[in-house]
């Protein structure tokens, strides 16, 4: 029943999982529980913002610098973006445009596939 997980239940979900994987590589994480969403600063400089809402809305957004495009970032926010898992897309690092995303905005879900794909390939 995790549709049913408040905004703020599936950042406490997602934290934990990140947490448990990645402890030693976080320098800073925090929970904007007014928002809500959920900044994790790691050591080697690179943010990670994970945002729910309770319109079963979210995205999941890796920042490796403040340089314009910088980022990835998988959401579902909006519909403009012509993909086969509409609404749910991925913005690759550099480009404007959306392609097709794994993610479905259940942090069960959703970690394993950010910690598999992105995340333990960055700390590896």
């Amino acid at each position: 029943m995790l549709f049913l997980l408040k905004a703020l239940d599936k950042l406490f979900l997602a934290r934990k999982m990140l947490l448990e994987e990645l402890i030693s590589k976080i320098k800073d994480e925090k929970i904007d529980d007014e928002r809500p969403f959920l900044k994790i600063t790691f050591f080697n400089g690179l943010i990670l913002y994970i945002r729910y809402n309770d319109y079963n809305e979210y995205s999941y957004q890796l920042i490796y610098s403040q340089d314009h495009l910088d980022r990835i970032r998988y959401d579902n926010f909006d519909d403009r973006w012509e993909v086969k898992s509409k609404h749910h897309h991925f913005h690759p690092k550099g480009r404007e445009e959306a392609i097709e995303s794994p993610m479905n905005g259940i942090p069960k879900h959703d970690i394993k596939i950010l910690l598999k794909t992105i995340l333990k390939k960055i700390f590896i």
